[in-house]
Order: structure tokens, then C-alpha cells, then sequence
């Protein structure tokens, strides 16, 4: 039995000896992929874009030259791998504004990067510059003479069908042809409801809580705001004459609670130069490009109008423009009809995450209070977790909700 087994052993041998002869060129391929494999890796590292990392610590300027507050941002760019907690912002510079006359107006810090000068009514027989000193060295604009910016026309919703999105329109002419560029920029605040409502909810110690729905303490009325988030641009260079007829500022679902009750949008309107116009609709496009903050607008040579005077080669990022601004606003009720109510799927039974009740008194006595409970899901009950809600309503709102 030994001496079969031997021979055995010797003929399986011989076998895969032959079929590893015969299949050598596959066994060299594998040989060579795995060995190509291993060595990449092996080499495995950090992949940084090139140039990407180089734009940290460029100077950003944000803000304008304006009747009334003028508003600025200063702040260092990021690179890829810095984390944006708020250590980018410049908080220790000496911002003023200046006119040619050599009038300053200090601009006072008021958090994050933010500093606000309250300049006086614009001078169109003056120039003026935005100035600002940062660690020991100047960073200023141009000179520039004040563009007197037309009065905004209207403000009107659009949809064009019954499930169409909204859209808010912002319409404009200037007689004076005091420039052919514009840019808006807006605040929107609306009032929005939990899809329930909860009259009352357990107290920490086992109590009811009742909600007044004429008071505060009630989770039924929310107030939402927003606001502008890019560069809203037109031109009327190519038209017969100097008049926006329907520029859209925003749009949005017409299910959106946004309309549910009842919307405000406040918009400001300023006219550029071309060369500003040129600049803001420069950023807009690298932004929309690249998607995110590490836009390549750091790296492309885009230059604002802003130097640092002992470095006019040092590159800084932002346009100061300097003109009057003008506004309007406009409130949408739900009974307009450009509202369309979503399918609720908030229903009183079998939901889960039971933490607020509706409760109905039906009796009373010194001894017990007889209570119909009816468990929903906080979502439900609670405006508060609606798109950028919160209990705090708007100064002179319309409705009379809490």
C-alpha cells in the first residue's frame, strides 16, 4: 500500500509539474501583477492638488462703499486641509473709509471679521476708498466716484404652472443711464407651522405642560430666514435701453413652507461699473465651476481693485465698489395661490419616538384630571425642525401668531 501511494505521489508531481510548464506565460503575467500591485501600495500617499495648497493666507476682502452702513469682511483664505472654524477671520485691523478730501470714517468691529462704518450720503463730486491696516501694513482700494443707483420697480412671484416652482422676479430701469450693470442681493423671512398641534406635553416630572397657543411657549408658529448666497448679476448692455424687466433672485418648490402661511423678501439693488460687473460675474462662474470654497479663483490671476501699497504685486481678493443703494420688499400670503400644500404624513397613531402628546381635557376634579392622549412623532408637532426655523419672530410681522 506504501509502494502505491509512492508511486502515486510521483505521478501527481510529474502532472503538476507539466501543467505549470504549460501555462508559464499566464503564471508570468501574475507574477508581474502582483508584484505591481504590492509596489503601488506600497508608494501609497496624501494626494494634495498642486497649487491648491498655495492659497492659504491670501487677503479676502468682502463688502462695498455705501449710503448708510457700509458693511466688511475680512479674512485669510483656506486651503484644502485647514479646517474652516472661524481662525481664517481678520479681527484685528484698522478699517476706515476715506474720501479724497481726506475725510476718514472708522469702521468699528463687531465680530468674525466684520467691521461696519456709518458712512454719510454719498458725495458724487467725491471719491472714495475703502482703507484697512493689517499687521503693520496697508491695504487699500481705489478712488472712486459714487454710482447713484436707480429705484427697483417691483418685486413680483412668477409660476408658470400649477406644480411649477416659484420664482421671485425683481424688475428695474434707471432714465439716467448712471451704468447698464446691476447686482441684488436679498433677506427672506416667512412664518411656517407644524403639520400638529400639540396643546400640551409632559413635564420632566411626570406634570402636564400645557401650550398656550397665544404665547410663546407653543411649538406650533415658526419663523424661517435666509438670505442671498451668491452674486446676483444683470446686464443691459445688449438691450435697446436701460431697463431689467424679470430678473430672477430666488426660486423654490411651491410645496415649500416658505409660502404655507405667509413670505417677505427684502432686496437691495446697487449699480456697478463694468469693470466691477466683470469682476463679481468672474467669481460667480469659477465658483459654480469648481463647487466649493477651494474654488481656483485664488489661482487664476483674478484681480479685484484692492493692493496692498507697499506690495502692489501681492495678490488680495475682492472688489470695493462704491455706490448708493436702493430697496424694496414684498409680503406673499398662502391665499395668493401660489402655494400648493404637500402630502402630510403626520398621522396621530403608531408613530414611534413618542415624546409629545395632544391632550383634551374632558373633566375635572380636586383629585383627577381626565385626560384623551394621543401620541405623535416631535417632528410632527414641533415647527422648530422646518428649514431654518426658530421661535423668534420678525420685528412688525403681519400675523398676530406667537
Amino acid at each position: 500500500m506504501a509502494k502505491n501511494n509512492t508511486i502515486n505521489d510521483s505521478w501527481w508531481d510529474m502532472f503538476l509539474i507539466k501543467r505549470i510548464i504549460q501555462n508559464l506565460p499566464s503564471i508570468k503575467h501574475l507574477c508581474f501583477s502582483i508584484c505591481l500591485l504590492c509596489s503601488l501600495f506600497c508608494c501609497i500617499d496624501e494626494y494634495i492638488p498642486q497649487g491648491m495648497e498655495e492659497v492659504r493666507g491670501i487677503l479676502v476682502v468682502d463688502g462695498m462703499i455705501r449710503n448708510g452702513e457700509s458693511v466688511f469682511r475680512l479674512s485669510y483664505s483656506a486651503g484644502t486641509s485647514d479646517k474652516l472654524d472661524g481662525s481664517q477671520a481678520i479681527n484685528h485691523a484698522e478699517v476706515y473709509v476715506e474720501s479724497n478730501d481726506g475725510i476718514r470714517v472708522s469702521a468699528l468691529f463687531s465680530g468674525s471679521g466684520v467691521y461696519i462704518a456709518q458712512t454719510p450720503v454719498l458725495d458724487a463730486e467725491k471719491e472714495y476708498r475703502f482703507s484697512a491696516l493689517i499687521d503693520g501694513e496697508l491695504c487699500e482700494s481705489e478712488f472712486l466716484s459714487p454710482i447713484i443707483t436707480a429705484e427697483i420697480d417691483s418685486i413680483f412671484p412668477v409660476k408658470q404652472g400649477i406644480n411649477e416652482p416659484v420664482e421671485l422676479c425683481v424688475a428695474t430701469h434707471d432714465p439716467d443711464n448712471s451704468s447698464m450693470y446691476y447686482r441684488w442681493t436679498y433677506r427672506e423671512t416667512w412664518e411656517v407651522k407644524a403639520d400638529l398641534y400639540a396643546n400640551a406635553r409632559w413635564g420632566p416630572s411626570g406634570d402636564v405642560i400645557f401650550h398656550n397657543l397665544y404665547s410663546s411657549e407653543n411649538t406650533y408658529y415658526c419663523w424661517g430666514r435666509d438670505s442671498s448666497k451668491t452674486f446676483i448679476l444683470a446686464s443691459a448692455e445688449k438691450l435697446s435701453e436701460n431697463r431689467i424687466t424679470q430678473q430672477i433672485l430666488t426660486s423654490f418648490p411651491c410645496d415649500h413652507d416658505k409660502l404655507s402661511i405667509l413670505y417677505h423678501i427684502e432686496t437691495e439693488q446697487m449699480q456697478l461699473r463694468e469693470s466691477a460687473y466683470k469682476y463679481f460675474a468672474n467669481v460667480n462662474e469659477q465658483v459654480e465651476r469648481a463647487g466649493d470654497i477651494f474654488s481656483p479663483i485664488l489661482t487664476t490671476g483674478l484681480r479685484g481693485n484692492i493692493y496692498f501699497r507697499g506690495d502692489p504685486g501681492r495678490v488680495v481678493i475682492g472688489y470695493i465698489e462704491v455706490a448708493t443703494v436702493t430697496s424694496m420688499d414684498r409680503y406673499i400670503w398662502e391665499r395668493e395661490g401660489f402655494y400648493k400644500a404637500p402630502l402630510r404624513r403626520c398621522n396621530p397613531d403608531n408613530l414611534s419616538d413618542i415624546v409629545w402628546w395632544d391632550i383634551r381635557t374632558f373633566g375635572y376634579s380636586p383629585i383627577y384630571l381626565y385626560l384623551e392622549k394621543m401620541a405623535v412623532r416631535s417632528v410632527c408637532v414641533d415647527c422648530r425642525v422646518k428649514e431654518n426655523a426658530s421661535k423668534l419672530k420678525p420685528p412688525g410681522w403681519l400675523t398676530e401668531h406667537l
